[in-house]
């Protein structure tokens, strides 16, 4: 952060706190903990979706381990409250699908949940919050950052609280390395309150309630369901997010044109389940980025300087998505079809979704407007 102007040194000391407390929510601030490299556009981060779920079971250390043995230079994992309050990383509320048991992770206390293993090879344990920051923590690490999907499965309050404990009981400025990610409104509000500083996300696939969060400084990343951006429309949110400095982050993707796609439309992560087809795709977008440029080195990214995030600047490529209907055979004909008849049906969905939502909590800017502007 910059040094204190003289006006802000003569504040009171309380007032000082808040205004170092404002500056570190605006994307602003975000943007100037994020180093550049002579103004040069950057590729999107590889993030891993649960890790490498593709390989390892989703939220375990393992999953973490492989994802950056892999490519990935950011993690993104999910959290839940067990029964005796401890922050424990799964997506599911249930131990189903994971670790073959019928019950609710918020009905189980940690004594229980820490002798469990997953069905999935190699059958590893649950893992807690306060187990990702201590492997962050590791030497080499230094530089990863993580993006914590805060579900909506338990108490808002109670589950940032817990989460607030732990992240300031485990040394290190995490406020530098973890984004919190939002699905509503009321959770960002709770997140400014018990952890301010650090940077918030909005997680979702309803455009609406995104064009509404993207009034409010506090929400500096908008964490969206890639299918919900291909459009005019979904064009016209990157652009106008990207003017207010704020980054777009996508997710799950795991198909190489649509990675693609994510590089070609300036997005500044992308959440993909398979880090290493990642890897391989920007690696790909370097090389040709360099042929034609005659040399000039662009897209790749020192490790020290990946973290957190940075919007991407600069243009991407002239690179046609889809490529040239010329160009296509009858296989890249049909699967191109197959892509967009699946971005057709998301959008289907976003729309009953959000009518549903309106239905249910009234419109976007007045659920928007309830949490988030202060008395």
């Amino acid at each position: 952060m910059a040094p204190l102007s003289p006006e802000l040194l003569s504040l009171d000391k309380t007032k000082q706190q808040q205004q170092q407390q404002q500056q570190q929510q605006t994307p602003t601030s975000l943007a100037s903990r994020i180093p550049t490299v002579d103004g040069k556009k950057r590729l999107p981060q590889n993030i891993a979706h649960r890790g490498f779920r593709a390989k390892f079971p989703e939220n375990s250390v393992e999953a973490f381990r492989g994802a950056l043995a892999s490519g990935a230079v950011a993690l993104e994992t999910d959290v839940h409250l067990s029964k005796d309050k401890v922050v424990v990383l799964s997506h599911d509320p249930t131990l189903k699908r994971c670790f073959g048991r019928p019950d609710k992770i918020a009905d189980c206390d940690w004594s229980l949940l820490e002798t469990l293993r997953t069905t999935k090879d190699p059958h590893v344990p649950m893992a807690r919050l306060t187990d990702l920051l201590s492997f962050l923590s590791e030497p080499g690490r230094e530089h990863v950052w993580v993006l914590l999907d805060i579900k909506r499965d338990d108490d808002a309050e109670e589950l940032v609280t817990r989460m607030a404990e732990t992240i300031l009981a485990t040394p290190g400025d995490w406020s530098k390395r973890i984004v919190l990610g939002c699905w509503q409104a009321n959770y960002m509000r709770h997140a400014q309150d018990k952890l301010p500083g650090f940077p918030i996300a909005y997680i979702g696939f309803s455009l609406a309630y995104a064009y509404e969060l993207l009034k409010y400084d506090c929400v500096g990343y908008f964490n969206l369901l890639q299918g919900i951006l291909v459009g005019p429309r979904g064009r016209r949110f990157i652009r106008e997010a990207h003017a207010k400095g704020r980054g777009i982050l996508v997710w799950t993707v795991n198909s190489e044109e649509w990675m693609d796609w994510s590089i070609h439309n300036g997005v500044e992560g992308v959440i993909t389940d398979d880090p290493p087809k990642f890897a391989d795709v920007r690696k790909r977008w370097e090389r040709d980025e360099k042929d034609g440029e005659d040399g000039d080195e662009d897209g790749a990214v020192p490790a020290s300087e990946l973290t957190p995030l940075r919007r991407t600047a600069g243009k991407a490529p002239p690179t046609a998505h889809p490529p040239n209907t010329k160009t296509l055979s009858g296989f890249f004909l049909r699967r191109w079809a197959k892509l967009y008849a699946i971005v057709g049906l998301l959008r289907m969905l976003e729309q009953v979704f959000t009518n549903v939502m309106r239905v249910r909590n009234g419109w976007e800017s007045k659920v928007v407007r309830a949490a988030l502007d202060r008395p």
